[in-house]
């Protein structure tokens, strides 16, 4: 079972790297995972779980480093054969819905059954275990309403460094300028 398990990784990565040329939201596609236009796919394919179908992501989506998101309770395996017609595969699952224009930060998780509004930030590390309504941040263990897009734009615009970078290089220059009160 364990070389099986490791051989159907290998081929997985094979897939991955040669038939979709690390192409993520293609090999995504391929899964099953619902994608639209014009999103930024940062996390890795296997973060999204045993049931990838059950997951859509609407366009202009950020999804960050380190997201995963689950579409199932596995817990069920501790005591799934002392329920009657229980599956093997647990009996527990939710589709999770992430709607048009949401960034979702660094390493949160996303739980089954969560639909995440329009235009809503999840705040990076957040464990969101309810929907997002939407125009909304939320943020936390588990997430909780942090403001709504209107007020954190504001906040946003109160604390923004002004750039005149077009490139990388320039980019670097001005900050460490602003910061370090030299360039770098």
């Amino acid at each position: 079972m364990m070389i099986k398990n490791i051989l159907n990784k290998i081929i997985e990565q094979i897939k991955y790297y040669l038939v979709y040329r690390g192409n993520k939201v293609k090999y995504l596609r391929s899964m099953g995972v619902r994608i639209g236009e014009h999103c930024q796919i940062l996390n890795h394919p296997h973060n999204y779980g045993s049931e990838p179908w059950l997951i859509e992501i609407g366009n202009k989506v950020t999804i960050t480093y380190g997201v995963f998101f689950l579409t199932h309770d596995a817990s069920s395996r501790l005591f799934r054969e002392s329920i009657p017609d229980s599956s093997p595969f647990g009996n527990r699952f939710g589709a999770i819905r992430v709607q048009d224009n949401c960034f979702i930060g660094v390493n949160s998780i996303i739980l089954p059954g969560v639909s995440i509004g329009p235009n809503s930030i999840i705040g990076a590390g957040s464990v969101v275990v309810k929907d997002v309504p939407s125009n909304s941040v939320v943020a936390g263990v588990p997430a909780r309403m942090i403001s709504s897009l209107e007020d954190y734009i504001k906040k946003y615009e109160a604390r923004m460094i002004p750039i005149n970078a077009t490139n990388r290089e320039d980019l670097r220059k001005e900050l460490t300028q602003y910061f370090w009160g030299e360039v770098r």
